[in-house]
């Protein structure tokens, strides 16, 4: 697993929500935030832009309203 699967994982968990157990789920959304931090990182943004963009990407729509 990288990163970001790691973090997901445990976001989910920590959330209780259904999708922590969904192995494909978590693997898209990983590698969906690891290419768009890659992609940021070559159009120039520094390592935080690029980070803050990817997590954006691997928690769209999973937010919790509390």
């Amino acid at each position: 697993l990288n990163y970001y699967a790691l973090y997901l994982r445990h976001y989910l968990t920590e959330e209780e929500d259904p999708c922590v157990n969904d192995k494909e789920f978590i693997s898209q959304r990983s590698d969906a935030a690891a290419a768009e931090y890659e992609t940021r990182r070559l159009e120039g943004m520094n390592v935080n832009q690029a980070q803050e963009c990817a997590m954006s990407v691997l928690l769209a729509d999973l937010y919790s309203a509390e």
